[in-house]
């Protein structure tokens, strides 16, 4: 316990460009966010284009008691 303690303590990295000071954790946590962004819009559907679409009901009026034959 006494060691995440101390961990916590020390100061963590920090990126600088110009004005902009990010740590290093951030960084890495919103880099891979856009990468799973851009994987999302990029792949597709897991089955979505090769589907058929479905063959067609006959058109056929329901029986007397709501159902089809």
């Amino acid at each position: 316990m006494a060691g995440a303690a101390a961990a916590l303590a020390d100061a963590g990295h920090y990126l600088h460009w110009g004005w902009i000071s990010i740590s290093l954790a951030n960084a890495l946590i919103i880099a891979a966010m856009v990468v799973v962004f851009v994987l999302a819009l990029l792949l597709p559907f897991p089955g979505g284009h090769d589907a058929e679409p479905a063959a067609a009901l006959p058109a056929t009026p329901p029986g007397r008691n709501g159902s089809r034959p």
